[in-house]
């Protein structure tokens, strides 16, 4: 009985306490110290029937016993149940001796609608639940109760933590920290569940419309999905096809088409075809239902159907069903709630935005990690803004790269402008390159500073936005704005590069309260002199790995997955029950 015992310790602890601080004076205080009394007479009293059961079954591992709160961790789950049931002096939250209590029907029909958000309702035993609401039996409505507790407890972590356990991907996926113990209590407390449920799902825009195309992609999956289209030589402007029927019919399901035009036919006279063989056109109306098409998933506009376009065309909608119930997954580790300023850097699409209550203040390309550096996922709050930054430059560069510059080039450091310092505090000595023999030096550099001074070449370039973190990422502007050109922008060592700096700078200023105007900032930059403007309000960041999303205008975006993160994140759901299709 170490539960019940634990109990009794701990709440004589709480008497000892009201006792030795003269709290029992006070008549409020008093009525406290009947309520912990009351616990100490199960010394004298016996325990009703229902609190047995109950302390039995808190007692031996509910929550592997029942296999709920698949893919979070079991041995937690069983201590916030001794938590939740001691706080309450083991009394049964869903349930009297009599029968459940209303509110065990109102949860289970709550979750009974999760499947609308992404969630698999099988994860909540709803068909075992169910059953025991009929029973009457004591231990039956023990059982009841605890699975209940445990249920809830298990949705408010697939809502805020997400459904897949941290452990099978990178961590950086995970969530903010969230109060769930605190959460569960308020749920089991609450005198409207249904309401307190309801106001645990995102409800800020992007999360609304990605449940509104989840309806719409599963309906479109029932009627059969779209045609593929065959594989076969790029399709260009003005040539005709024998697909281009197909492709019509593929985009108009997809709205990018949203009314089929009159096909125009050429008769075709060829030594492969059967006379007079009509094929259809690729005319203006369809190369531009294409170039929607080729916007909406991160493709080069060209209106070429070629490889990389007929792929994606091609992707069956269930995959397309599945990359928004990812989706949906990973906005519910981020804040429920997109109140005030925020500035969200999708890696997935290369670009970031100032919102401001969840509508676009300011929108740019960026550039992000390569695929061997990958950007992490992380939340943080931008405090400062520095206007010519120099360049500490991380030891794993050092190594991996400036040494081997070295070896082939003496002088590459000089011409860089990048400084050698003998260790990394403040007041470390200055050295030449040269007392380095960087043939040998190997693991050890990592004993030196290197920084490379602000001003022309910079690897920062002007301005870098900080939000100072273990992982040592930012935003920073670049010398290279060239590589912006591309459609897909993974070259750096992790952190990200804005491609209009001071637009940014001059957003995030003004939304602080800070009258800072552009010429400004170019005048402080052409001075040379290394300035900080520190943040009144520090400003939310969210670096997200978001592959699907819905513009404001409705657009349904689906970005490549170049880390790969989709599949990880997949593996880990099917882990926690649902099936892949």
């Amino acid at each position: 009985m170490f539960f019940f015992h634990s109990i009794l310790f701990k709440k004589a602890a709480q008497i000892f306490i009201y006792l030795a601080s003269g709290l029992l004076f006070d008549p409020l205080s008093q009525k406290q110290f009947d309520g912990q009394l009351q616990v100490l007479s199960f010394f004298h009293s016996e325990l009703s029937p229902l609190q047995k059961d109950l302390i039995w079954l808190l007692e031996n591992q509910p929550a592997a016993r029942f296999s709920i709160s698949n893919g979070h961790n079991r041995s937690e789950q069983d201590l916030l149940l001794n938590d939740l049931y001691s706080y309450n002096n083991v009394q049964p939250y869903w349930v009297t001796e009599y029968g459940p209590k209303e509110k065990a029907s109102i949860l289970l029909s709550e979750l009974a609608k999760v499947d609308a958000d992404g969630l698999d309702p099988a994860r909540y035993h709803l068909q075992d639940l169910t059953a025991l609401l009929n029973m009457k039996d004591r231990e039956s409505l023990a059982r009841l109760d605890v699975m209940l507790t445990l249920v809830l407890s298990t949705y408010l972590k697939d809502m805020y933590l997400g459904q897949a356990a941290p452990f099978h991907f990178n961590t950086t996926e995970q969530s903010r920290e969230k109060d769930i113990p605190q959460l569960v209590l308020e749920g089991l407390n609450s005198p409207d569940l249904a309401a307190f449920l309801a106001a645990q799902v995102p409800q800020h825009r992007e999360y609304q419309a990605l449940k509104a195309l989840l309806a719409q992609y599963r309906q479109l999956e029932f009627t059969g999905g779209w045609p593929q289209i065959p594989d076969g030589p790029t399709i260009r402007p003005g040539m005709v096809d024998k697909r281009l029927d197909l492709l019509a019919q593929r985009l108009h399901l997809s709205g990018d088409l949203p009314r089929q035009p009159p096909p125009v036919y050429v008769d075709i006279s060829s030594d492969t075809l059967p006379p007079t063989t009509r094929l259809r056109l690729y005319d203006e109306e369809l190369v531009k239902a294409v170039k929607r098409f080729q916007c909406r998933c991160n493709l080069e506009q060209d209106g070429s159907v070629g490889p990389k376009t007929l792929a994606a065309l091609n992707m069956p909608v269930q995959e397309q069903v599945e990359k928004i119930l990812l989706n949906m997954d990973r906005w519910r580790r981020l804040p429920h709630q997109l109140t005030g300023h925020h500035l969200l850097v999708n890696i997935a699409s290369f670009d970031l935005a100032i919102l401001n209550n969840g509508q676009a203040e300011l929108i740019m390309p960026v550039i992000v990690g390569k695929e061997d550096h990958e950007t992490p996922v992380f939340s943080h709050a931008m405090r400062y803004i520095e206007v010519n930054p120099y360049w500490t430059i991380p030891p794993s560069i050092v190594r991996k790269e400036i040494v081997k510059k070295m070896q082939q080039d003496p002088s590459y450091l000089r011409r860089q402008r990048i400084r050698v310092f003998t260790g990394w505090s403040e007041h470390a000595s200055e050295i030449s390159p040269s007392a380095i023999n960087w043939y040998t030096i190997g693991s050890n550099i990592r004993r030196y500073r290197l920084r490379q001074d602000s001003g022309k070449g910079n690897a920062l370039g002007t301005i870098k936005f900080m939000f100072p973190n273990r992982k040592n990422i930012y935003l920073h502007d670049t010398p290279g704005h060239n590589l912006f050109q591309r459609t897909k922008r993974a070259f750096s060592h992790g952190c990200v590069r804005v491609s209009r700096p001071l637009d940014l700078a001059v957003q995030i200023l003004k939304d602080d309260g800070q009258n800072v105007s552009k010429e400004r900032l170019q005048k402080q930059i052409a001075s040379g002199k290394q300035v900080i403007f520190s943040l009144k309000h520090p400003l939310p960041i969210h670096l997200a790995y978001l592959t699907v999303r819905v513009s404001e205008d409705g657009t349904i975006h689906f970005y490549e997955d170049i880390y790969g993160r989709d599949d990880l994140l997949a593996k880990a759901l099917l882990k926690t029950g649902r099936k892949k299709e």
